[in-house]
């Protein structure tokens, strides 16, 4: 008989990623932790944001995040992950709206004409995320992993669906393990 100690615990992994957003590269960075039980099974959470943020456009989410990971006790192992969960974005986006034409001068009581005008404004939207994602991790140490994947966005529940599109996207991500 054999008897060994099981490891578990609370580990953080700050996390990187590489994407698409609103048709544009971008970087996501962030971190995902919790509870590794017996180095395989993980519960925790998550959140992302953009790193290039600004007033016309930008991106937050999080949520739980389930996981598997094999091979912990070797040189290299694989983990499966996913995250559901919630965020929000800001887009600039084109609206069409008319606005009532002013009164010809020489007939002062005929009625305005509508005329159509394009807009740009702001869309701040709130969406629900599944990203499931896949990686392989080297131990570099007792307690420190590198690890290394690729992910997709899946997001809904925006106002309008064209949002949906313009938020959702394959992800390829690094990132650090520190725990048990």
């Amino acid at each position: 008989m054999t008897v060994e100690r099981i490891e578990s615990g609370f580990f953080i992994a700050p996390d990187f990623k590489i994407t698409e957003f609103d048709s544009q590269t971008s970087g996501l960075a962030g971190f995902y932790g919790g509870w590794l039980e017996d180095k395989t099974f993980l519960i925790g959470g998550a959140g992302y944001w953009l790193t290039d943020w600004s007033h016309n456009r930008g991106m937050g989410y999080g949520g739980l995040v389930v996981g598997w990971l094999v091979h912990t006790d070797r040189r290299v192992g694989f983990a499966a992950k996913s995250l559901i969960g919630g965020g929000q974005a800001t887009l600039l986006g084109q609206v069409l709206t008319y606005v009532p034409s002013p009164p010809p001068v020489v007939r002062p009581r005929t009625p305005p004409t509508l005329v159509p005008v394009t807009a740009t404004v702001h869309f701040h939207d709130d969406f629900f995320v599944f990203e499931p994602e896949a990686n392989v991790f080297a131990t570099l140490g007792r307690h420190l992993r590198l690890t290394g994947g690729v992910s997709y966005r899946v997001v809904a529940g925006t106002e309008r669906s064209d949002i949906d599109n313009r938020i959702r996207g394959l992800a390829g991500t690094v990132g650090l393990q520190i725990g048990p």
